[in-house]
């Protein structure tokens, strides 16, 4: 499966780690940790928008895994990731720079329906754009998305007469295009390479970069360096 460029720009991923030890460590609360972690994911999202290098940005918001997680802390978390989405739905930077949002589930009923709905209106409200792709991933795994693409109806009946190749799954994922870089932050004394199941089928060939931060202690600067990173080992692999 080789690298896709979708329409001049690259399809970055994110797995933003760290906002409850970042809470841990500075004395707080993890609602706290979480409510800085929405904050530096504004930014992220933000700092992605004006980028034109970039297409297609996935957040890693939620996964299946993460529903065992105590009930008032997924509270919490529901509560800020509504506030967030709701701020997306009005947010004059998304529409001028005609960015399609997508909500992307494994396990969506599971996810509280306020956030169902909000994300059903960004949805209805993006649809027509296609400058940017801003995709959201809220109780999802990627073991459950290559399962669900493979068991799809019209891939079962392909399968039992043809045989599937990598084209049919690629059509039934919730993400359809190749990610070509990922960033994880995190305060680990080894750099962290572990997927979490984020895009498992694509970012079979991506780039990964390690911030060594806490989510909420990440700056433009910190993006910024990824993505030098980024594009100076894609200027080598091209020589």
């Amino acid at each position: 499966m080789k690298t896709e460029i979708a329409s001049g720009g690259y399809h970055l991923g994110v797995i933003p780690d760290g906002n409850r030890r970042w809470a841990v460590a500075n004395g707080m609360q993890a609602s706290d940790g979480h409510r800085a972690g929405a904050r530096k994911m504004e930014l992220m999202v933000n700092w992605a928008v004006r980028h034109d290098d970039i297409r297609e940005l996935s957040i890693y918001g939620l996964s299946e895994e993460n529903f065992k997680r105590a009930p008032s802390e997924l509270s919490n978390l529901y509560s800020i990731y509504y506030d967030g989405l709701s701020k997306l739905l009005n947010s004059k930077e998304m529409h001028d720079n005609g960015v399609k949002v997508n909500l992307v589930s494994t396990s969506s009923r599971r996810v509280p329906k306020d956030i169902l709905e909000v994300c059903k209106e960004l949805k209805k409200e993006t649809k027509f754009y296609g400058n940017k792709v801003l995709n959201i991933l809220i109780g999802y795994t990627g073991q459950s998305e290559i399962m669900r693409s493979v068991s799809s109806p019209m891939n079962r009946l392909k399968n039992l007469f043809f045989g599937l190749n990598e084209e049919d799954i690629r059509k039934s994922l919730g993400v359809k295009s190749t990610c070509d870089f990922v960033i994880r932050t995190g305060e680990e004394e080894a750099d962290r390479e572990a997927k979490s199941g984020f895009l498992l089928w694509q970012s079979a060939y991506s780039e990964y970069y390690h911030i060594k931060k806490f989510w909420p202690d990440i700056e433009e600067q910190d993006l910024n360096e990824a993505w030098s990173h980024f594009t100076a080992t894609r200027r080598m692999r091209g020589k």
